[in-house]
């Protein structure tokens, strides 16, 4: 960015754009990010994005012109009078500066001049490279008392990512672009973006999906339970905060589409175990179960080819340990696999079956998953032939997202 590569800021117009970021419980815009701009010599308005990431431009001058824009950010959100939060990027870099004044940080000096409350502004950091020292994090602990939010960007991209959620103790994570974009065409990563929302969830983090462009890429982060949305296809970046232009129409038909989809898929799970439940019950009626080495095969290779729907069955232990070969479908037929003495009790669908038995339950469908071998998603069915044999039948699961 030639134009900047020595720039004065006193001279090139510095403002800022705000782009809103919507919240799935209230259906609105829960905050703004602020975002760099500058007014060329010809009167267009560009991103001051270039600048910010030129290896070339020194802490410093980042900061100088940073501050520019945070001014004139906050002088905006004081005029307009408004109340939804606002995200200010900060590098780490900047605060080694005030560990030892923190008082004198520019964030908190604008605030206190344009009367905004603190808890009105979230703190955002954008450095990807971890080297957080403890003047950092003490002045990150300086605005968190002093009742900022804390948001980390661009979660889950670096491997040490873990280092910065467990040292920064951010309010709320905002996942890595690259990972919602790659959702479209692989369940790598949309298990991956459902796994960062389940893990934020049991560590108290809010999600934030930043960088969404399509309806797939919204219906995916939808699915994978943030709260917070934020990209081009709901709202770009706008030189205002009244009258901000949002797709309302397509945020609350995604939300409204994956309670649809969340609904069919429970109506299709129930139904599917009451199918099994009643076919199962009536084997049993027809067959009664006894527990037999030398007459068990031929008893679960007959179930079997009454379960067309099934992958495979086989029996285990109360504590886990298979006792019966797997009866499989393959090419039409049902064929035998010996997995017995195999331990299933480190595997999760084994937990929610016990959980069931111990509580009184008689059977239950798992949580969908990915198997091992073949990749494919699968259910697993539980059901208690008795208190000390469980049986199990794995059912494939669709493919789609």
């Amino acid at each position: 960015m030639d134009v900047f590569s020595k720039i004065d800021a006193n001279e090139i117009k510095i403002i800022a754009y705000f782009q809103p970021i919507l919240s799935a419980d209230s259906h609105d815009i829960y905050s703004y990010e602020v975002l760099g701009r500058f007014v060329d010599s010809d009167g267009a308005v560009k991103s001051l994005g270039p600048f910010f990431s030129d290896a070339n431009t020194t802490d410093d001058d980042a900061l100088k012109v940073d501050k520019l824009v945070r001014r004139y950010a906050m002088k905006k959100y004081a005029e307009e009078k408004r109340t939804e939060h606002l995200f200010i990027n900060i590098r780490l870099a900047w605060l080694e500066k005030f560990a030892d004044k923190p008082e004198e940080l520019p964030t908190v000096q604008l605030i206190q001049e344009f009367g905004i409350a603190p808890d009105r502004i979230v703190i955002e950091i954008t450095e990807e490279e971890f080297n957080t020292s403890d003047p950092c994090l003490d002045v990150l602990e300086y605005y968190r008392n002093a009742g900022f939010r804390i948001a980390l960007d661009d979660y889950g991209k670096n491997a040490s990512n873990i280092d910065r959620l467990a040292k920064i103790h951010p309010d709320i994570i905002k996942i890595n672009i690259d990972y919602i974009h790659k959702s479209e065409d692989s369940y790598y990563y949309r298990e991956y973006l459902k796994f960062l929302t389940n893990f934020a969830e049991s560590v108290g983090i809010e999600v934030l999906y930043e960088g969404v462009e399509t309806k797939q890429q919204l219906d995916i982060c939808m699915s994978s339970k943030g709260r917070f949305y934020q990209g081009f296809l709901v709202a770009r970046p706008q030189d205002s905060m009244q009258r901000a232009i949002v797709d309302y129409p397509i945020f609350s038909a995604s939300i409204e589409h994956i309670y649809e989809a969340q609904h069919k898929k429970v109506v299709h799970i129930d139904a599917l175990k009451k199918s099994l439940d009643s076919k199962i019950t009536h084997f049993l009626s027809e067959n009664s179960f006894f527990y037999e080495k030398e007459n068990i095969n031929a008893y679960l290779e007959k179930l079997c080819s009454e379960l067309p729907e099934v992958v495979r069955i086989y029996l285990c232990s109360k504590r886990g340990e298979q006792i019966t070969h797997n009866f499989e479908w393959d090419s039409g037929k049902v064929i035998c696999r010996d997995y017995r003495g195999k331990s299933w009790v480190w595997r999760r669908f084994f937990h929610e079956a016990l959980k069931t038995f111990i509580v009184g339950g008689k059977s239950c469908l798992s949580k969908a998953y990915r198997d091992f071998t073949t990749k494919k998603r699968i259910f697993t069915y539980f059901y208690a032939f008795s208190d000390d044999v469980f049986f199990f039948a794995d059912i494939a699961g669709s493919d789609t997202p």
